[in-house]
């Protein structure tokens, strides 16, 4: 199958020259549909259905964030849809977990729809792995749809192999009162492309998102947030921290959209950047759509490398810069998947880091 387009495009085009509007996409290789396996016994008050086709129709109008470019590419998962269900009323207290391990040189494409009946409350989580060196194509696309005050947790984890490419596509959509978050951690691959699009349709329904990276050794991270809020009283706040180094290049798109009849709605986005490179590229673009006049918007970045005074702090306390530069580092991830309510996936991004500071 060869891919030739864009991807992660913004809602609103900006210049030309800048090269921020979308990402470039090729790729050519034979694809297979990849099952999504639940790791271990599914918890009591979830349902799971291996094969959903015939309830993905429901679901295919939901934005996502890599966009609609891509559904090509997931026409291959016909009968590798999964469904997840949380039933109604039920508070689900083990999450969900999926691992992914990929083979070297392997090309697969996934896709999960995770429901949420009224009500009720749901943590999935996704653990994308492979070898070290390993090399490959993986896409995943993700489907979040909230009930009536039901709760989503989504969690992604990508470490995969230093030659990997991975297209990692999200789409939420929440019900009145509804919530949908999602926390993603980022460390592995060679080119990642990550998009997440949440409607917020519905009265006082929100989206949070904690996004967390570490590119090193000229990996390429491209990120396209878009959260539409069309409902009155909805709230979103999305975060990105991560850390640049060697020839690495990041961009990232993230936009809140207020669309008319949102009153009342709420939207913040931040940004933390740490630079600990001179040939890095980064490029951010926070991004504010209004077409409503009572709503309140925020959006803020830091960007810039390791502070004078923290780094004279730390080296008067005997740590060494290279040492300041992988604690701060190391931080930005950690804060972000404290958020993971599984202790195993915790300690196996833990170990990644290890090894990725002490290999590099």
């Amino acid at each position: 199958m060869g891919i030739d387009t864009t991807i992660n495009n913004i809602p609103a085009l900006t210049w030309n020259w800048l090269k921020i509007n979308n990402a470039p996409f090729s790729y050519s290789a034979a694809m297979n549909a990849a099952g999504s396996a639940v790791k271990g016994t599914v918890p009591a008050g979830v349902s799971y259905t291996a094969d959903a086709d015939a309830e993905a129709d429901a679901y295919r109008g939901i934005e996502t964030g890599a966009g609609k470019n891509t559904d090509s590419i997931f026409e291959t998962t016909a009968g590798h849809t999964a469904l997840i269900k949380a039933e109604k009323n039920v508070h689900v207290s083990a999450p969900v977990r999926i691992d992914f391990t990929q083979d070297d040189r392997s090309s697969t494409v996934s896709a999960q729809i995770i429901r949420a009946e009224e009500g009720s409350s749901i943590t999935v989580i996704l653990v994308y792995t492979s070898g070290k060196r390993a090399s490959g194509f993986q896409a995943v696309r993700t489907i979040c749809s909230a009930g009536k005050n039901a709760y989503i947790h989504l969690v992604k984890v990508q470490l995969l192999g230093s030659s990997f490419t991975q297209i990692d596509d999200t789409g939420t959509v929440c019900e009145e009162g509804g919530r949908v978050e999602v926390t993603q951690i980022i460390l592995g691959g060679k080119e990642t492309y990550a998009g997440v699009a949440a409607a917020l349709p519905s009265y006082q329904s929100s989206f949070k998102s904690d996004t967390a990276y570490l590119c090193l050794n000229g990996q390429k991270l491209d990120m396209n947030y878009v959260v539409r809020h069309t409902g009155r009283k909805t709230d979103s706040k999305m975060s990105v921290k991560g850390t640049l180094r060697d020839t690495t290049a990041k961009t990232y798109r993230g936009t809140i959209d207020f669309k008319k009849g949102c009153a009342g709605a709420t939207g913040n986005e931040q940004e933390e950047t740490l630079l600990l490179s001179p040939t890095v590229v980064n490029k951010s673009i926070p991004l504010i759509l209004c077409d409503e006049e009572d709503v309140a918007g925020e959006h803020g970045a830091t960007i810039g490398r390791l502070g004078e005074d923290t780094l004279f702090y730390m080296q008067s306390r005997g740590i060494s810069k290279k040492s300041a530069e992988q604690i701060m580092a190391r931080a930005k991830v950690t804060s972000a998947a404290s958020l993971i309510p599984d202790e195993s996936v915790v300690t196996l991004i833990l170990t990644y880091l290890d090894k990725a500071f002490t290999y590099e």
